[in-house]
Order: C-alpha cells, then sequence, then structure tokens
C-alpha cells in the first residue's frame, strides 16, 4: 500500500516497529519508512517530519499517544535537554538488550546478505550506569562546561550531573568550569577557532581506581595549567595525573600535537583478566572495563586452538588482545597507525612479561604486507578497527593469507556486514556471532565474529552463493 508522502513540517501518527542503527524508531506510512528520533518499539507517537527522502522521512516524537511496553522515564535531567551522550535513556535495559541483537542481526543479514547465522544472546553489561572509564567534556564561552547537543558540533549545555562516568568526573567537570571562570580563561570557540580551554578528558580504571584528567587546549601560552591541576587534583586521592595536551586543529578529532603531565606520570592502570595496560590520554581502550574481560574471553575462546601457532592482530592498539593470545600462541604480531600506542603495547608487554609478541606500527593497508611476510600463513588473524571498519584492502589481504579463523572485533554493525563480504568469495564463512553490550543508554553495540575457511556452507553464508 502506498500511502501519501508527507512534507517537513507535517505531523503523522505513526506506530514504531523496531529501532534502527543510528537510534531512531522504524515506523511506515504505507511502504514509505519514518525515521522518528528517541521512539521506542511499539509506541504510537504522533511525530513532526523534519526532512523527506525519496524512500523515506526523518521525524522526532512530539507526542507519545500510547507507549510501547518497554517504554521509561530517563533517569537523567539532561535527557530532555538534548545530550547526545545518551540516546536510548527512555527505553529499560531489556529493550536496549532486545534492540542491540535485532541491529547486529539485520545489518549482517540485509546488508552483508548473510543467512542461517549462529548469533548467541548479546552478553549483557553488569550494570547499565557508571560503566564509561573515559569522557570528554567540552569547554565553550556559551555554555562553561560541558556536552554537545545532539547534532551539534558547535553546541553544548552545561552539565550538572551524568550517569555514564562516575560520580567523581561530574565533581571534576564543576570544579574545572569554576577555576576556568573565576580565572577569566578563555574557552575555545569551535566557529570563531579561538580560546584556549578545548576540552576536559576525564579517564578512570576500574581496576585500580587511578584517575587521569586531560586538560586539552589550543596551541599557546596557559600560565595558570599548574595551578588549575593541582585544584583539580585536591579534589579526590584517587586523581593520579593531571596532563596538558595542545590540539592546533580545528576539530574535536584533531591529533594533538603534545602531551605535558602536569601532575604525576601522565598514565594510569587499567588490568583485565589479570594483564596490566598503562593508559595515557591518547592511548585508545574499550571504554567499558568490565566488558573489556568478556571480549577478551570472546576472543581467546573464538580463536581456538593456539598451542605452537602465529597469531596476528590488526588494529591491535595497547595490546589488549595481543597480550592475551600470547598465553596460548607461539608468537602473536600487532598492528596498530598510531605510534604513541604501539610504544605503550611494548610497554605493557614489558610489564607483563610477555616476550612472545611484536609490534609494528603503520597503517594496516600498508604494514599488513610486510607483517605477513615475516609470519607467513598464521593460524588466525584478530582485527578490532575503528568505527570506519577495516576495508576491502585490509580484508582481501587477510583473507589471501589463507588464516583458517579469521576473528573480527566490531564496534559498528554496518560496516562489519560489508568487510565480511569480503571474504565470501575466499571461502570464509562465519560460525559465531556474539553481540556484546559495551554501551547501554546508547544504540552503540560491539560484536566478535569468528570466521573459518571452508565451513559448513550452509551456516553463515551469503544470499549470493
Amino acid at each position: 500500500m502506498t500511502a501519501q508522502r508527507p512534507l517537513p513540517g507535517d505531523e503523522v501518527v505513526v506506530a514504531v516497529d523496531r529501532l534502527a542503527y543510528g537510534g531512531e524508531g522504524v515506523a511506515r506510512l504505507g511502504d514509505y519508512v519514518v525515521f522518528v528520533d528517541r521512539a521506542a518499539p511499539g509506541d504510537r507517537v504522533r511525530a513532526r517530519v523534519r526532512r523527506t527522502r525519496r524512500r523515506h522521512a526523518e521525524a522526532e516524537a512530539v507526542a507519545v499517544e500510547a507507549p510501547g511496553p518497554g517504554r521509561v522515564t530517563p533517569r537523567c535531567q539532561h535527557y530532555t535537554e538534548g545530550c547526545g551522550g545518551c540516546a536510548w535513556q527512555h527505553l529499560d535495559y531489556e529493550a536496549q538488550l532486545v534492540a542491540k541483537e535485532a541491529i547486529v542481526r539485520d545489518s549482517l543479514e540485509r546488508l552483508g546478505g548473510f543467512r542461517g547465522l549462529p548469533i548467541q544472546p548479546i552478553a549483557r553489561a553488569a550494570s547499565p550506569w557508571y560503566f564509561r572509564n573515559k569522557m570528554g567534556f567540552a569547554f565553550h564561552p556559551q555554555g562553561g562546561l560541558g556536552l554537545h547537543l545532539r547534532g551539534a558540533w558547535d553546541r553544548i549545555f552545561e552539565l550538572q550531573t551524568c550517569f555514564l562516568q562516575s560520580p567523581l568526573s561530574v565533581a571534576i567537570v564543576h570544579e574545572a568550569r569554576a577555576f576556568a571562570r573565576e580565572r577569566g580563561l578563555s574557552l575555545y570557540d569551535p566557529r570563531a577557532r579561538q580560546g584556549l580551554l578545548r576540552e576536559l578528558a576525564v579517564r578512570h580504571s576500574e581496576a585500580t581506581g587511578e584517575v587521569m584528567i586531560g586538560l586539552v587546549t589550543a596551541p599557546g601560552p596557559f600560565p595558570e595549567a599548574h595551578e588549575m591541576a593541582a585544584r583539580l587534583a585536591a579534589l579526590d586521592p584517587r586523581i593520579a595525573t593531571v596532563v596538558r595536551a595542545v590540539q592546533a586543529g580545528s576539530n574535536d578529532g584533531s591529533p594533538l600535537e603534545r602531551v605535558e603531565a602536569l601532575r604525576g606520570s601522565g598514565r594510569i592502570t587499567e588490568v583485565v583478566r589479570g594483564l596490566r595496560f598503562a593508559i595515557g590520554l591518547e592511548t585508545f581502550f574499550q571504554t567499558n572495563s568490565a566488558q573489556a574481560g568478556t571480549l577478551v574471553d570472546l576472543v581467546r575462546a573464538l580463536a581456538g586452538p593456539l598451542a605452537g601457532a602465529t597469531v596476528v592482530d590488526v588494529f591491535c592498539g595497547v595490546g589488549l588482545f595481543t597480550l592475551a593470545l600470547a598465553a596460548d600462541a607461539a608468537h602473536v604480531a600487532g598492528v596498530e597507525i598510531v605510534e604513541a600506542a604501539v610504544i605503550a603495547a611494548r610497554e605493557n608487554a614489558a610489564a607483563n612479561g610477555v616476550a612472545n609478541v611484536s609490534f609494528d606500527a603503520g597503517d594496516a593497508r600498508l604494514t599488513l604486507p610486510a607483517v605477513l611476510a615475516r609470519h607467513p600463513a598464521p593460524a588466525v588473524v584478530v582485527l578490532d578497527p575503528p568505527r570506519g571498519g577495516a576495508g576491502g584492502k585490509v580484508m582481501r589481504r587477510i583473507a589471501r593469507a589463507g588464516p583458517g579463523r579469521i576473528v573480527y572485533v566490531s564496534c559498528n554493525p554496518t560496516t562489519l556486514a560489508r568487510d565480511l563480504r569480503e571474504l565470501v568469495p575466499f571461502g570464509y564463512r562465519i560460525t559465531a556471532v556474539h553481540p556484546v553490550d559495551l554501551f547501554p543508554q546508547t544504540y552503540h553495540v560491539e560484536a566478535v565474529v569468528a570466521l573459518e575457511r571452508g565451513a559448513d556452507p550452509t551456516v553463515g553464508s551469503t544470499s549470493a552463493d
């Protein structure tokens, strides 16, 4: 059935079927899809259309006429202000888990064309609150210090509370904001590209309790830096180090030019499954420390028997999986583009007494051939790429190396589906899919997928086979 297509500004009443990756509810007007912001499955909502496309419209809920069974009252006061930190606080945790598991399945089936998927129940977080070990808060002349409004790179709201990171992080935000105001420090305006203070980053270790504070600034003199560091460190004895990082680029993702320790060593230590990891401000580490242990367990189990085997770990970061797999393998070779992470990975290996590992710094597209030449025919290749995925070139290089098993750790099911399709012509089939919830209150979902060459062709194959 074809319904009349709505226009921007129109209000429509729709029933929400499910949630899409991106967080929106999916509803239909006949065969025309309407994506509704902050909706819940089972909701009947009146929604105002923001924009239309040939096959879908984007809308925001104006009123919930009949709530779905999983809808709850958001816990945080900032949710209704449009905070971009967590888009699913209006869903109870069980509904979030159901939606995330469905998103992984839908992405692999619809975008990847896979069928007969052996998807396991999602690994839930021990707690859906206070789970983040790192958060970044933005300074801004019109807002002081807080988080970005959803979809707004140039606007923030003044944060008063947050239930994603520890309560200490909120106290640090309040103290940093007060210091900046008392001293009249200039705050960075992303539109004018002017101002000193850009971001406050807070990292904490679940295992040791250590906390790191990062003051990210534009280039230039910061004579109050040590005074600000001392004031923040005095808040709590768990604050082990305060650093200043200089960022010259115009956007938040620009690389840091340098990092200087104002107090302490500039690093904190996290412990996952008995392994100790030194973490700096620039270091990538799984945002949920408790679920990082779950990922390690899954990767080790899916890698299979490794006695006497060689493993290649692509996008290895500071060596989380590299060091864990080294306990079973003859040798594990890690590849990572961020040189600071490679330095940290080597130090972590030495600190943990792990000698049967090596690390190469460089873009995987350029570095992987040399690594595979030194370690031909690895038994297993593990990869944990960033949100954009590994890309076809890397996936084909891995497949041509002919590992018996591939374990892919993904934080984006859409790029996961795209990358896994690259392996199909080489005879690889999916043998296990494990969704993992690292990010409660958000639509983000992790997945660990195992593939084997020459596995049962009726399982984890594509519709094109």
